[in-house]
């Protein structure tokens, strides 16, 4: 499945991210958004933040942010990634189990 089918979702959350992180108290420093699809299949909305957010690292990634992030945009798992940058990672596809009941 192609990226693009998530596209909706995608502009959505992009629109309410800098709503949601000023309501935690946070600057909405953000640079861009990045719609992307792994081989597996997983779509993933990436919100790059700017580099001045360095300073106040620890506020973006607090486990209450990243979890009032999850709430807001109804369930979808939100993480924080500092390498390479600062950024935001939405998985946008269902969450796929990594062994079948087979397996188990």
């Amino acid at each position: 499945m192609s990226a693009n089918h998530y596209l909706p979702a995608a502009q959505v959350m992009a629109q309410a991210f800098s709503g949601i992180l000023a309501e935690q108290g946070l600057d909405p420093l953000i640079s861009r958004f990045v719609l992307t699809e792994t081989e597996r299949g997983d779509a993933w909305l990436f919100v790059v933040m700017d580099d001045s957010v360095f300073g106040f690292l620890d506020a973006y990634a607090a486990p209450s942010v990243l979890s009032n992030l999850t709430k807001a945009l109804h369930g979808h798992l939100v993480m924080f990634s500092r390498s390479f940058g600062l950024r935001y990672a939405v998985l946008l596809s269902k969450v796929k189990n990594e062994f079948s009941s087979s397996e188990v």
